[in-house]
């Protein structure tokens, strides 16, 4: 054969094997932004609604004192956490 031949016939099954690779590394690149995606958007609403049940707790009537005081306890620790001051 041909030396010609044979380097265009090993640079096509090279540079195909670079598109095999390139296809599965963006694949799994893709992959992982859905999964980073999915964590972001579960985050969000946990933050939604723990500023939800933070109101909640705030607004609360016609408890006692010890009710009300566990409560701020309670906000000041999810605010430390959250670090929302």
């Amino acid at each position: 054969m041909d030396e010609g031949i044979l380097k265009h016939i090993a640079t096509k099954h090279d540079l195909e094997d670079l598109r095999i690779e390139f296809r599965q590394s963006q694949d799994a690149v893709l992959s992982r932004l859905d999964e980073i995606i999915t964590t972001v958007r579960r985050i969000d609403q946990e933050r939604v609604f723990t500023f939800e049940y933070i109101k909640r707790l705030e607004t609360r009537l016609g408890e006692t004192e010890a009710e009300v005081e566990q409560n701020r306890k309670d906000i000041n620790r999810i605010k430390d956490i959250l670090k929302i001051g």
